[in-house]
Formats: C-alpha cells, sequence, structure tokens
C-alpha cells in the first residue's frame, strides 16, 4: 500500500515538473495564465505622417465638442484595446517627406509605419525600405481597391491604398460677385477655358498705391503640388504627356507643354499674381482663384465657418482643348527595418481592412473623408461615403476623376518632380524663357530616366 502511494507520489510531482516547463517555455499571453503573474511586453509603435497636427492629428471639433476624428482618437482606441500597444506620431513635413523616410531607414531609426506618396515607393522598394505585405493583405487590396496602380511596382503590392485625389478650381464667390461677374439670374460666372481665366484672374487683382498686389486674381505656393500638378493638369488638357510610357523619357517639354507654360506665365506678365504669392491666403479672403487637391477642405472651412459654402465655389479646371486633371495616390505599410512588423501589420488590418459594421466603412475611410478631406480608395468607403463625397465641395473631385492623368510611378520620381518644380519657378521669376525651362527640366531628367533603365 505505501509502495502504491509513493508512485503515487512521484507521479504528480513529475506532471507538475512537466507542466511547470511547458509554462516556462511557451510563449503564451501570460494575462490568461494562472500560472504566471508576467504581463505582455509594451511596444511603441512610431506612425510617420506629414499632415498637420492642427486637424489632421487630433480631430475636428465644433463649439469643443468633436465632429470627426483625428489619428490620435483612433490610436487611443487602439491602445484601449491592445494596453501593451502604444504609438509615436512622427510628423515629418510633406516637402521632407520622401529623403528623411530613407535616412531615417539607414541610421536604423525607421518609423514602423509609413504613409507615401506612390511614385516614391520605386525608390524606397529598390532601397529595401519597405516590408512586403502577407498574402491576405495583397488579396484583401486586390478585391477591394478601386485602383492598385499606385501601390504596384513590379508587379508586386507593396501596401495598402490610402488616398486618390484629383485637381479642381476653387474660387471666391463674394470676390466675383463684387467684381460683377455674375448673369442675370445672379449665378457665378466662373471661368471655363485658359483664356478666360487668365482674363477673370487680371480683373479680380487688385493693388495699392506701391504697385505691390493686395488681392491676387491667382495664387499658388512654392511646393511641387501647387506648381507642377496645375502644369501637368493643363499640360493633359493642352493633349501633352509628362514621361514616355516606357519611362525613358521626358516628354512634357513637347510644344504642348511650351505652349501651357508660356500660357501661364500670361498670368505673372499681366500682374494677376507674383511669387510671393500664398496659396493658403485664399482662406483668408485675398485671393480670387486657386487649383487644389481635395485635402484643403478641412482648413478652408475652418477659414470661413458657417460661410465656407456659401463662399467657396468649385469647378473643373480650366481647359485648354479638353477637360483633363493630374490625379495622384498614397498607401501606407510597415518599414522593412520595422523592429514590431507583426504588430504594425495587425495595427493596418484593424485601421484600414476592417469594415465596421455599424457604418460599412472602415476607421481609416472615415479618417480620410470626414477629417482629411481625401478621397478614399477603398471601394466600400468611396460608397459609403456619399454624403461628404456628394456635398458641394468633394463632389467636383469625385466628378473630375473620370478626366484623371495619374502620376506614374518612377524610379527616382522625387528627384525628377524636384528639377521640374525648379525650372517652372525660374520661368515663373522671369529667369527663363518656357521653351529653356522645360528643355533644361528634361535635359536633367533624361539622365535620371536613362540611369534608371541601366
Amino acid at each position: 500500500m505505501k509502495k502504491k502511494v509513493i508512485i503515487g507520489i512521484i507521479v504528480v510531482i513529475l506532471l507538475l515538473v512537466a507542466v511547470f516547463v511547458f509554462l516556462k517555455n511557451k510563449k503564451i499571453d501570460t494575462s490568461d495564465s494562472l500560472f504566471s503573474n508576467e504581463k505582455q511586453e509594451e511596444i511603441t509603435l512610431t506612425y510617420a505622417i506629414h499632415w498637420s497636427e492642427k486637424n489632421q492629428t487630433d480631430g475636428i471639433y465644433e463649439n469643443g465638442i468633436l465632429k470627426s476624428k483625428g489619428l490620435k482618437q483612433y490610436l487611443d482606441e487602439y491602445t484601449n484595446l491592445h494596453p501593451n500597444i502604444k504609438f509615436n506620431i512622427k510628423v515629418i513635413p510633406y516637402g521632407e517627406y520622401a529623403n528623411t523616410l530613407k535616412v531615417l531607414s539607414d541610421a536604423d531609426m525607421a518609423p514602423d509605419i509609413y504613409q507615401i506618396y506612390s511614385p516614391w515607393g520605386v525608390s524606397y522598394v529598390k532601397d529595401g525600405i519597405l516590408d512586403k505585405p502577407e498574402e491576405d493583405i495583397v488579396d484583401d487590396v486586390k478585391k477591394n481597391y478601386i485602383s492598385t496602380s499606385g501601390v504596384t511596382i513590379d508587379g508586386q503590392i507593396w501596401g495598402i491604398p490610402t488616398e486618390i485625389n484629383d485637381f479642381v478650381l476653387l474660387y471666391n464667390k463674394d470676390i466675383f460677385r463684387k467684381a460683377g461677374l455674375v448673369d442675370v439670374n445672379g449665378n457665378i460666372i466662373y471661368p471655363k477655358t485658359w483664356q478666360e481665366f487668365l482674363n477673370t484672374a487680371v480683373k479680380l487683382t487688385k493693388k495699392d498705391t506701391k504697385d505691390n498686389i493686395t488681392q491676387y486674381g491667382v495664387a499658388f505656393a512654392n511646393e511641387d503640388w501647387q506648381v507642377v500638378d496645375p502644369f501637368l493638369s493643363l499640360l493633359y488638357s493642352n493633349g501633352g504627356k509628362y514621361l514616355s510610357s516606357d519611362m525613358s523619357k521626358s516628354l512634357f517639354n513637347s510644344k504642348e507643354g511650351i505652349e501651357v507654360l508660356t500660357a501661364e506665365l500670361e498670368l505673372f506678365k499681366r500682374g494677376a499674381t507674383n511669387t510671393n504669392g500664398n496659396f493658403f491666403d485664399f482662406g483668408k479672403g485675398n485671393v480670387a482663384m486657386v487649383i487644389a487637391p481635395p485635402w484643403v477642405k478641412a482648413s478652408f472651412q475652418s477659414n470661413f465657418g458657417d460661410r465656407f459654402e456659401k463662399v467657396v465655389g468649385v469647378a473643373p479646371i480650366p481647359i485648354f482643348k479638353n477637360q483633363a486633371t493630374s490625379g495622384y495616390s498614397w498607401f501606407m505599410g510597415v518599414m522593412n527595418k520595422s523592429q514590431y512588423k507583426k504588430e504594425a501589420w495587425d495595427f493596418l488590418r484593424w485601421f484600414a481592412l476592417e469594415v465596421q459594421p455599424e457604418t460599412n466603412t472602415t476607421r481609416y475611410g472615415d479618417l480620410l473623408a470626414y477629417t482629411i478631406g481625401s478621397i478614399p480608395s477603398r471601394r466600400i468607403d468611396f460608397e459609403s461615403h456619399k454624403e461628404v463625397l456628394g456635398d458641394f465641395f468633394t463632389n467636383q473631385y469625385v466628378e473630375s476623376m473620370k478626366n484623371a492623368f495619374y502620376e506614374p510611378n518612377v524610379l527616382n520620381s522625387s528627384k525628377i518632380k524636384s528639377i521640374l518644380m525648379k525650372e517652372i519657378l525660374s520661368a515663373w521669376s522671369e529667369e527663363k524663357t518656357a521653351e529653356k525651362a522645360l528643355n533644361d527640366a528634361a535635359s536633367k531628367i533624361d539622365k535620371i530616366l536613362e540611369n534608371n533603365n541601366k
């Protein structure tokens, strides 16, 4: 009898030892274990964005009440669901983003989550900066997005598409009315052709006694989206092309391109604008017209408040020959040098791919449509945000998408666009003729394209 008891005790001891060894070696969520008091590892994911913090990070408020969530609110929501996950938002200005992301990666300081302008992706893939998404994400992207061209490089899906945007004309109705640009029914007479645009811009410009512009007929900004994209929109309208289909040669310095830049220079020669103009002064009410992407909505809505719809008019870009606009896209994903790839992709699944049953939208789609003012590229978000995408402001962008020419993915796209911007600015500043500026740009860019194809 004693022998059986001793054997039983030995068996129990061996079982307890086996359980102890199993629990020690098995990687489990210790919060679910009765045998351990260890906590999950705390992880901080760095999320790199180019948005300003004012609205896009903190949300949009009206009378102190949150109207639409910003990025920070969504990150807090995820942290509440996953207490071991924290976030660090890293804001990188748009003009510095392309180079900074590579510098951070090279210095082993890469953020975990990125959002990039689609054409930059080619260089990032070549340099091994981006992590390949898993098959379930690739399959989701192929099935559920309006377009995958921006996120496809060498036949491979490299991330999750975010937005698809284009450019339209915004005009200040108050300025037009004061100038008498209304028909017999009181409707604003906005310009539909380039010549009408030029004449209207000149008419609506005001100057002081020292010939300084106090009200701009049209204003731009010294950023590529305000120099190159309006030029490309007009180039496409005039029947021209940006680059050859095989990305081996510049085509923007064609007869059509020179005609467009020469036409733009008339705005400067006739005093309707200058290089000191500020695109965002449209929100102050002293700029009559701008050529704008949709994400400026939040800024101008904040400027004009309750008068936003009464003041801001929206129309297609005035044409040369045919209706056209420049389009672009962004995508997001995980950096190859992230220490927490799994956790970062899991977050993006929740944020950008998971459909909320109560709204039939994704969280990221809500952020884009309501807070940022961009057009979401996930099909269900595009279809389920009809109220905001169909409002007086955004509807014209949606309508113009059918006439949009989207910027191609090309290696060294950031350098290419920067060169073209600098040469266009040199023409705007009267340093070069339109023909010389575009030919100089083409000469430099063609060398880059030649090296790309080696």
